[in-house]
């Protein structure tokens, strides 16, 4: 990766991270407010609402963003014409919902679900208005336009959600919330560009052609991700599905805050120099090491207390659905890795090959499901995690023949990483013996034990081997770099 190349993707990065660590940690803390206002019914509902927005937005969703950063060559003309193709498809979207709205409610037996629906639906029109000049600050890795406006969005939709819920506790402070999220962002977006867009389907076919594939593909993705929350919806109450909607939502966090961020930028970077093979090739296994040096940690903690994580932040209420927690750190972790994968596919062009794993995965994962589930909650949780895990190998084995990043290899790197988290997992067990503590105390004893251990002995690894091997020498450098770029743009923004 040249010099440029690399500091675009590191600030571009650093931005992103900032931003989003902003916005989830707003999330994260509403999410922990929400869970003791509310009560597993509102948040069963709440998840009913937001599977079946996701179905019609995975539907609709041409693949505008993706598009715009792979061509090389860029007019007005491509923007309008991806924003009319968003704005036709989501219209189309929402139309469809208010039709179907009556006929789910009574699908799922939750007759909360018409109007929830209904109104919860205008979220789609809205994100469609949205300034198309934001998929070009993403082509030249500009993030920093957004911050500002992120920052806005995430606190409005912060005071509207938990300032409702607590006069008006009901699944509709988190609709409410989130139409106001959309309806500030989309304002905003025309606030920080000069760029007006106007209907035109000029380049219609140029587009379809490249994101007809994603579309597919975004549907099979949505019967992958959530087959397992529908099946909860038909086969368990509406109070276990919010338990097991939010516990899985809330272990997704950290990757959304963290991974999906950073894998923009290095879309952005292997698409400038997809025919280097032999970069393209150490880039991404750099990127997998880096990756893997921060999930393992989480996983293996989220693996070893996960009851006590539960009910220390989300209350006693919600004790019962703690054990979910354990199962759910084995799809935080290939919820990343998949991530990065499917965007480095995209990256070289790889979209159809992406769409037919997609397919057949999706296909066995829902078919496993149905024939195997026979048991409990949390028998559901395991189940899922695993087929988690044997997809994403398969889909990083595919990986492994488009790109010859050496998996072996990346494995051999990784194995030092497995032994530290093992080794701070049992340094962590010395609170065991303040039985009496509080949990909050315990947890944070725990916490600071595992993490402060394994952070040491990364450090200490990579000083004594980084010179004899080029892939630690590199992500220390890229670690340090993106560091000072955190640091200055907390100075700057």
């Amino acid at each position: 990766m040249n010099s440029s190349v690399s500091q675009g993707v590191l600030q571009s990065s650093a931005i992103l991270l900032t931003i989003q660590l902003f916005q989830k940690s707003l999330g994260f803390i509403s999410t922990l407010i929400l869970a003791r206002l509310l009560v597993p019914e509102h948040f069963g509902i709440v998840a009913m609402v937001m599977i079946c927005l996701m179905l019609f937005e995975n539907i609709a969703d041409a693949g505008n963003q993706h598009y715009i950063i792979q061509k090389q060559q860029l007019d007005d003309e491509d923007l309008h014409t991806a924003w009319s193709l968003e704005l036709l498809t989501k219209l189309m979207m929402f139309g469809l919902i208010l039709l179907l709205a009556p006929l789910l409610a009574s699908f799922f037996s939750m007759p909360e679900l018409t109007s929830a629906l209904m109104i919860a639906s205008l979220v789609l029109p809205i994100k469609a208005l949205q300034n198309p000049a934001l998929m070009l600050f993403a082509k030249q890795l500009n993030y920093r336009p957004v911050f500002r406006l992120s920052l806005l969005q995430k606190l409005l939709s912060f005071i509207v959600t938990v300032g409702l819920a607590y006069l008006y506790p009901s699944h509709w402070p988190v609709i409410i919330g989130a139409l106001v999220s959309a309806l500030s962002f989309t304002l905003g977006s025309y606030a920080i560009s000069h760029f007006r867009p106007r209907f035109s389907l000029a380049r219609f076919r140029q587009q379809w052609g490249f994101s007809k594939w994603l579309m597919l593909r975004g549907l099979i993705g949505f019967a992958r991700y959530q087959a397992d929350n529908l099946i909860v919806s038909k086969r368990f109450s509406t109070a276990d599905l919010g338990g097991y909607h939010l516990l899985r939502e809330l272990t997704l966090l950290p990757a959304i805050a963290v991974i999906v961020p950073c894998s923009q930028p290095l879309q952005a970077a292997i698409a400038d120099q997809r025919d280097k093979a032999d970069l393209l090739s150490y880039r991404t296994r750099m990127s997998l090491l880096l990756l893997l040096l921060v999930l393992i940690p989480i996983t293996t903690f989220l693996l070893a207390y996960p009851t006590l994580i539960v009910t220390t932040l989300l209350g006693a209420q919600w004790s019962e659905y703690g054990g979910l927690l354990a199962p759910f750190a084995l799809f935080f972790i290939t919820f990343c890795i998949f991530d990065l994968i499917s965007n480095a596919f995209l990256a070289i062009g790889k979209s159809r090959l992406l769409f037919w794993f997609d397919v057949v995965s999706t296909l066995v994962v829902i078919a496993v499901l149905l024939w195997l589930m026979t048991g409990s909650l949390l028998e559901m949780a395991w189940l899922r995690g695993w087929l988690s895990v044997l997809t994403t190998l398969a889909l990083l084995w595919l990986l492994q023949q488009a790109t010859r990043f050496n998996l072996l290899r990346l494995l051999w790197l990784s194995l030092p990483y497995l032994l530290f988290a093992m080794l701070a997992y049992l340094l962590s067990q010395a609170p065991v013996l303040l039985v009496d503590a509080a949990p909050l105390w315990l947890l944070l004893s725990h916490a600071v034990l595992f993490f402060s251990s394994y952070s040491l002995c990364c450090l200490l690894y990579t000083w004594l081997v980084k010179h004899r091997v080029p892939e630690l020498e590199h992500q220390t450098e890229v670690v340090l770099q993106l560091s000072q770029k955190l640091r200055k743009n907390r100075q700057a923004l």
